[in-house]
C-alpha cells in the first residue's frame, strides 16, 4: 500500500546518482529498496543503498563506477550483482546494484527478508513516493518483525540472526509465526558461510542493545549455532557484555551526561577520561568488512564467560575458546591474535592490587596495545560480576590501578613502558668478554627493567648494573 502523505527524504548523493544515470544510460526501471528506503522514512544517517534493477546490473554498475572514477567489485555474476565504491561530501558509500529477484518489483521484494525491508522507492522517477506492497511501513509502525513470506526465512537461515539483530536495533517485536520459522531453521544456520556469519554477528554487537539480542539468540538455540559457548554460563557473559557496552559507550563520542551517572561506572569515567581520545582512536581501528575493534571487544567479553574473580585455570579455557571462536568466524589474523590475548589476561586486573613500576613495565612489554583491551575486559568483568555486590573500596582500587596502567602507557611509555637501551648486545658481550648467548639476554632483560624503574639511568650505571648482574650480584 502507498502512503500519500509519506515523503521520503534522501541525500543528495541519491537524487545525483539517479541524474548521472539518465545522462550516462538509456537506463531500465531502477528502484531503492531494502534497508535504506526503512532508515529514509525513520531519517536515520544512509551510507549504503540498494537498487533493483529490471536489466543488466553488472553493467550498470560499471557506468556509474566510470562516470565517478569509482572501485566496483563483482559479488555475484551468476546472479548479476555488483557493488559500487562511491566518495560524496567527504562521506564514504556503497551502492549495490542488483538484478530483479523475479520477474517483477513485486516478486523481487517478496523474495526479501522481511516487511521493514522490503519498501521501495523509484529512483528514475520520484524516489520520495514510497512502494510498500508488502505493508512494510504498518509493520515498522507497529513495532513488527515479519517475514516477507512463508519461505523467508528457510531460503536463508542466516535470517535468523538478522531477525534478532533488526529485532534488537529497531526494537521490533518479532511475529509469531516468523519465530516460528526462525527456530526451525537454527539447525541449518551452520550452512551460511562463515563469512556472512560473521558479518551479521558482529553487526549484532556493534549495538547499544546487544546483549539483549544476544539472549534472544540463545533462547531460540541459535548462539551456540554461531560460537563455541557453553549456555551454562551466559547470564555471567552477557552480564559481562552488558558493562562492556556501557564502557565503550562511555568513552565513545556518544557519551551523554547520563551515561555515567551511577558510582561504578561513573568513578570509571572519570579517570578514563585523561585518555579518552586515545582510547577512542584504539577502539575505532577497523579489520575486513567495517568490523571495529570495540565490536571486538563485545566479542570478548562475551567468550569470556567464567564470571569468576578467581581465574586460575579459566583464562585458559576462554582464551582456548576465543580461538576457537576466532577460527570459526574467519577473522583476521589481527583479530585472531588480539582476542585470545584480552580474554587470557584480563585476569591480572582481578587480582593485582599494588601496580609497582616494574609491574607496569612487565604488563605493557609483554602485552603492547592488547594490554588495553585487558584493562577494559577486566573492569567489565568486575561491573558485570559484582552488581549490586560491589563493594565501593574494592572498585576504587581497580580503577587507581587501570588509571595507573594506562597513564604509563600513554603518558609514560618512553619512560616505563619501552626506554631506550642504555646498552645493546654487542656493548653486553664486549664488557662481559662472553658471546652471544641466553646470558646477554638475560642482562639485557634485567638492565631494561632496571631503567624502567629507575634504578639505572646512564650508561655508566647499566655498565656497572651489567658487571654487579653478571657476576651474580643482583
Amino acid at each position: 500500500m502507498n502512503d500519500p502523505v509519506i515523503r521520503l527524504p534522501w541525500p543528495a548523493f541519491v537524487y545525483e546518482l539517479a541524474e548521472l544515470i539518465k545522462s550516462i544510460s538509456d537506463a531500465p526501471p531502477l528502484y531503492l529498496v531494502g534497508g535504506a528506503v526503512r532508515d529514509a522514512y525513520l531519517r536515520r544517517a544512509i551510507g549504503d543503498i540498494d537498487v533493483a534493477v529490471d536489466g543488466d546490473a553488472i553493467m550498470l554498475a560499471r557506468l556509474v563506477a566510470d562516470a565517478w572514477k569509482a572501485d566496483i567489485y563483482i559479488m555475484d555474476r551468476e546472479r548479476d550483482v555488483a557493488r559500487v565504491f562511491v566518495s560524496r561530501d567527504d562521506r564514504a558509500f556503497t551502492i549495490d546494484f542488483a538484478k530483479f529477484r523475479g520477474a517483477t518489483l513485486a516478486d523481487d521484494l517478496r523474495d526479501r527478508d522481511f516487511t521493514v525491508n522490503a519498501m521501495a522507492a523509484d529512483l528514475l522517477g520520484d524516489p520520495g513516493v514510497l512502494i510498500d506492497p508488502l505493508e512494510g511501513l504498518a509493520d515498522l509502525r507497529m513495532k513488527i518483525l515479519r517475514r516477507c513470506s512463508p519461505r523467508s526465512i528457510a531460503n536463508d537461515p542466516l535470517r535468523v540472526l538478522r531477525a534478532v539483530r533488526l529485532s534488537a536495533q529497531f526494537e521490533l517485536k518479532i511475529h509469531p509465526l516468523t519465530a516460528k520459522d526462525m527456530r526451525g531453521a537454527v539447525g541449518k544456520l551452520r550452512m551460511s558461510s562463515p563469512e556472512r556469519v560473521r558479518d551479521e554477528f558482529f553487526k549484532l554487537l556493534g549495538l547499544e542493545q546487544a546483549a539483549r539480542g544476544l539472549r534472544v539468540l540463545a533462547h531460540i538455540g541459535a548462539l551456540g549455532q554461531a560460537l563455541p559457548l557453553e549456555s551454562g554460563e551466559l547470564d555471567a557473559a552477557l552480564a559481562v557484555v552488558e558493562r562492556m557496552r556501557a564502557i565503550l559507550t562511555a568513552i565513545s563520542s556518544r557519551r551523554t551526561d547520563n551515561t555515567a551517572a551511577a558510582f561504578d561506572l561513573g568513578m570509571l569515567v572519570i579517570q578514563l577520561d585523561r585518555f579518552r581520545p586515545s582510547l577512542q582512536a584504539h577502539l575505532d581501528q577497523v579489520y575486513g568488512n567495517g568490523r571495529s575493534h570495540a565490536q571486538l571487544l563485545m566479542l570478548a567479553a562475551l567468550l569470556h564467560q567464567d564470571g569468576a574473580r578467581t581465574l586460575q585455570g579459566r583464562d585458559r579455557v576462554s582464551s582456548r575458546r576465543a580461538e576457537a571462536a576466532a577460527r570459526s568466524l574467519r577473522l583476521t589474523k589481527d583479530e585472531r591474535r588480539k582476542l585470545p590475548a584480552a580474554v587470557a589476561n584480563c585476569g591480572v586486573i582481578l587480582e593485582r592490587i599494588n601496580w609497582t613500576a616494574l609491574d607496569l613495565h612487565r604488563f605493557w612489554h609483554r602485552l603492547k596495545e592488547s594490554g588495553i583491551d585487558a584493562i577494559l575486559l577486566g573492569a567489565a568483568i568486575v561491573l558485570g560480576t559484582e552488581g549490586s555486590r560491589l563493594q565501593q573500596a574494592e572498585w576504587l582500587r581497580t580503577v587507581e590501578g587501570t588509571r595507573r596502567l594506562l597513564d604509563a602507557y600513554f603518558n609514560r611509555y618512553d619512560e616505563i613502558v619501552n626506554p631506550e637501551p642504555l646498552l645493546d648486545g654487542r656493548d653486553v658481550q664486549d664488557l662481559l668478554g662472553i658471546g652471544s648467548g641466553p646470558k646477554v639476554g638475560g642482562v639485557l632483560t634485567a638492565l631494561r627493567e632496571a631503567q624502567a624503574t629507575g634504578e639505572i639511568r646512564s650508561i655508566e650505571e647499566a655498565r656497572e648494573f651489567a658487571l654487579r648482574w653478571a657476576g651474580g650480584g643482583r
